[in-house]
């Protein structure tokens, strides 16, 4: 019975580590994908009068705004349908590499 409850905690952390490393963003993947991005929120992130500046954002935050726009939480036309295509993965991606970058002063 101990070493089942060993192995099982074993397993848990093995499991634990491993969903930890797979939310991690990767910020050359993000940048990789921004592409599509960099036409309203220009390509260092910028943003400009009618869309807003992502560089230098908390990554969770960023991530937590385009799971919003993906699951319809968060309306805006343009995201909505931008979001859709994305895994959980290219959103950390995107949020990792967009926070990476240097916020306007």
């Amino acid at each position: 019975m101990k070493y089942r409850v060993l192995a099982l905690a074993t397993v848990c952390t093995v499991l634990g580590v491993a969903a930890v490393a797979h939310a991690a963003g990767d910020v050359n993947a993000g940048k990789a994908k921004a592409s599509t991005c960099a036409g309203c929120h220009g390509t260092e992130g910028l943003g400009n009068a009618q869309n807003p500046a992502l560089a230098g954002k908390a990554a969770p935050q960023l991530a937590q705004q385009m799971r919003d726009y993906k699951s319809g939480a968060r309306q805006h036309l343009m995201m909505n349908q931008m979001m859709k295509p994305l895994s959980e993965q290219d959103i950390e991606n995107l949020a990792a590499y967009y926070a990476s970058l240097k916020a306007k002063q």
